[in-house]
């Protein structure tokens, strides 16, 4: 197996030493992350799951920084390649060539959370509402706190 992340290569039994000691999730990623394990707030162990606390102001902080978020949902006939998120932004770079900064991130069962620089720019992708990919059809929809891609 050919493993382009040095950390994920534990993961794979055959390519385990077997005289290493098995290594936390914490440990592996810190071999690979550059984030201070003293900056990600305390976790907290509730019964068979682990949780992190935040603040008031650390949620609020972070839902204000959605505000210039959308929800896309693309819609495919049947028989249709299905689109990589890569294949999306080619595709709507050409369509917004005016639009500054922007990502796009799949959500799951064609859902995708559409990352805006500006509240600018989320109103003119909202006042589009639909777009044609070709193919598929991509709506938009205001993003909502409460948002569930699953259901």
């Amino acid at each position: 197996m050919v493993c382009p992340w040095p950390f994920m290569a534990a993961l794979d039994a055959s390519m385990s030493k077997p005289s290493e000691p098995e290594k936390s999730f914490a440990q592996v990623l810190l071999d690979s992350c550059d984030i201070p394990l003293n900056q990600l707030p305390p976790k907290v162990i509730m019964r068979d799951t682990v949780r992190v606390k935040i603040t008031q102001a650390e949620l609020d902080s972070s839902i204000s920084d959605c505000r210039m978020n959308l929800h896309g949902r693309i819609t495919l006939a049947k028989g249709d390649p299905l689109l990589t998120s890569l294949a999306m932004k080619n595709k709507l770079c050409r369509l917004w060539p005016t639009l500054k900064e922007w990502s796009v991130l799949p959500l799951g069962r064609g859902i995708f959370e559409f990352q805006l620089g500006s509240v600018e720019d989320m109103r003119k992708i909202w006042a589009l509402g639909v777009v044609n990919l070709k193919p598929g059809i991509l709506c938009f929809y205001c993003w909502s706190r409460a948002f569930k891609p699953h259901t």
